[in-house]
This record gives structure tokens, sequence and C-alpha cells, in this order.
């Protein structure tokens, strides 16, 4: 079952090979089924072991070998690891086919961490966060819908980090970190990450540096976050209303920590962690008024405890319109997913979907949903997955 079944070509297709301009995109194989009401079997099973993933067995660190973040894609589970601090990279990126019962080999990304995916245009991107050369330009990873591989797309002049991707209808846009005296930029590109435009930038002293670490986009809304350094350093957010056609605007008094948007249709969250999602403590959350941060707990609470892990759509389907789920922490140790399809509703406009029982020393920090089967991922890098999380439709075996 766990063997690795290699039908990617084993290496990066170039941007001379697979470019921006080689026609439309392929449509996508469906990471959705149709299921009924209530809840299906939800039999939890180990799919694989940290050391029957490949890439994630030769990690030499903690952080490295942890599971951190997940995505459906292209009928696909994607995964993503690594140490960016420890430069632990390249990253071999495979993605379990559930079809196949396997892993299948997605080429080899010139990274030192993969620790984000976001899709958008009939492509899957991940940022270069640390390219494998030493203060390299970086710029986006991407899969298309039908490729073997991921493709390398074009630097971005003096990223020597690209810490987040997001889009607003067909733009792309890409979160920057600098060296000393450089600044950290926001870019955005209409060709699919084949070419950059600056849109934003937060200069840094002579002897300072600065990233943007986080960013997301609503229709209306587009937000980004980061901070400088060397310790002790200056937190800072902006915030663009009204479309492409608005201007950004500074967020007065920014808490410390990572200030991650969350999004789901119109409305963002800003949820703070300690470090990393899914890998630290979530410590607050924040919607935006004018230009303030303020309280705001819209996730759910299990057992008088709101402790948010980590989270992931569900893409819209039959007459559903695109869902949010979360994975909570609860307080006998193990977790609980809960779905709502409005987070304006606030904690009572979730349903819990399926709890866990608390892992014998691990944990789980990273989740995705892929045909009604749940895959979570662990500290220690296991992969596991609820399997029929959902009843299937009347009629169906």
């Amino acid at each position: 079952m766990f063997a690795t079944a290699l039908v990617g070509c084993g290496g990066l297709v170039g941007d001379d090979d697979h470019g921006a301009d080689e026609g439309e995109p392929q449509s996508c194989a469906s990471i959705s089924t149709p299921v009924g009401e209530g809840a299906g079997e939800q039999r939890l099973e180990l799919v694989a072991t940290r050391e029957q993933i490949p890439g994630i067995a030769d990690q030499p660190t903690a952080r490295g070998r942890s599971l951190g973040v997940l995505h459906a894609f292209d009928g696909r589970l994607q995964l993503g690891y690594g140490d960016y601090s420890d430069n632990t990279g390249p990253i071999a990126m495979p993605a379990w086919d559930p079809r196949l019962g396997a892993f299948v080999d997605m080429g080899v990304l010139p990274t030192e961490e993969v620790s984000f995916f976001h899709a958008a245009h009939g492509a899957l991107y991940s940022p270069a966060i640390d390219p494998d050369g030493h203060q390299e330009s970086g710029g986006v990873y991407r899969l298309d819908c039908g490729a073997a591989a991921w493709s390398v797309q074009t630097p971005i002049p003096g990223a020597v980090h690209v810490y987040a991707v997001a889009s607003q209808g067909e733009t792309l846009y890409a979160s920057t970190g600098s060296v000393n005296g450089a600044p950290a930029l926001l870019m955005a590109s209409d060709d699919r990450g084949a070419s950059w435009t600056e849109l934003l930038r937060r200069e840094s002293d002579p002897d300072r540096y600065s990233r943007f670490y986080f960013m997301a986009a609503t229709p209306e809304l587009l937000f980004v976050s980061g901070r400088d350094y060397p310790n002790p350093g200056e937190s800072f957010a902006w915030i663009r209303r009204g479309g492409r056609s608005g201007a950004f605007e500074a967020l007065d008094d920014p808490p410390d920590g990572s200030l991650v948007p969350v999004v789901l249709g119109d409305e963002l969250v800003i949820a703070r962690f300690s470090g990393s999602p899914g890998i630290s403590d979530h410590l607050a959350s924040y919607r935006v008024e004018g230009q303030a941060f303020v309280a705001h707990e819209p996730w759910p609470v299990p057992g008088s405890v709101a402790k948010l892990i980590t989270w992931a759509p569900q893409v819209g389907e039959q007459d559903q319109p695109e869902r949010l789920l979360v994975l909570m922490a609860r307080p006998d140790g193990g977790a609980s997913v809960h779905r709502s399809a409005d987070l304006a509703a606030g904690p009572e406009g979730w349903s819990e979907l399926v709890r866990l029982d608390a892992l014998d020393g691990d944990e789980f920090v990273s989740m995705a949903l892929v045909s009604n089967d749940l895959y979570l991922g662990t500290r220690e890098g296991s992969l596991w997955a609820v399997r029929e999380l959902e009843s299937a439709p009347a009629g169906m075996d």
C-alpha cells in the first residue's frame, strides 16, 4: 500500500518548457465527491509513517520532519515540509494519489522548505521560501493541472525569501523578505508568475532587514503582514480595500507574533500565532476595522477551549458554497474538526464533523479533504486519514 509509484518525471520542468504562454490550463481532476446527510464511517487510518514518505524521512531536524502543510489539488494530496532555518533542502515533492494508493513523484523543488500552497488559475502555487543557492532570488513554483511535475517561474529580483502567494481575480501576488538594507516587497503578476510588478515595499535601515510573511485576499481586500529584524523588531501590516483600484493603508499598532489571514468568501479574519500555523500556539484572533485590529474570536469552542490549530478549504459541490474546515485542540489532548460556510456567523456558525483522540507522542498539525477522506499530517511526519468523513448519498452503497 505504501510503495512509491514513480509516475512523475523525477525533476523540475523549466519555465522555457512549461511557461505561461502554453495555452489554456487543463482541467483539474476532482478533489470532491457527492455526500449525503450525516457522518460517514469516519475510520481513522494510518496512511504512512514518516519513514514511508519520500523526502521527509531524510530530514535532519524536528521542524523539517513535521508534515506541516497539506493541500488537495488535481485529485491528489500535496505535502509540504522542510526547515529553512537549518537549510534542509532541496525538497522532494511526493504527492499521495488516492486512486493508486501510493505516492507519486512530482519532482524536487530547489528550496529549503515548502510551507505554503495556494490554488488559482488552474494551478497550485508554492513560494520559494529559501532558494537553495546562497542569497539567490526566488519566485514561485507552479504545478499545473495535469502536469507531471512542478515548474520554476521567473525569480523576483532581490527576493531572497518568498513567503506567501495569494490571488485576486486574474492577478497573482507574492510577498518577499530581504537581506540587510533591502526592502520587503509585495509583487503582482498577471501572467501566472512569469513576470512581476512591484505594488508595495517596506524599507529597511542599513543594518536591518524586513519580511512580508503572511498574505491573503478576498475579492475586495488584500492583507499583508510581517516584521523587521534583528530583534527586537517591529511588526507591520497593510490592507488594501476596493480591489485593485484601492490604495494600501498601514494598520495601527499590529500585535506581536505571526498575523495570519484566514479567508472564506468575502470574510477575512486575522489569526495570531506564536510562530508558524499548525506547529505553534494560537494566541488570539482579530478583525480589521478601519485601521485597527479589533479582538474577534469566530472559532468553535469545543469543551470551553478555542485553540485553533489549522484550517483548510472545502470546495463547493452540488448546491453547496465553498466552506472552511478548522482543526481545533481539545482540553483532553485530542482534536476536533468543524465546518462553516460563513466566518461572520461566529462560534455558533460551526458544525462539528469528527472528534479525534490524542495520538501517543504525536499531534495533528495539518489537514486537507480529498474525495470525502480527511487527511491529517502530524508533527512527527506521519500521514493519517479519516475515511468516509460524511455518509454516502442516498441510494449508493
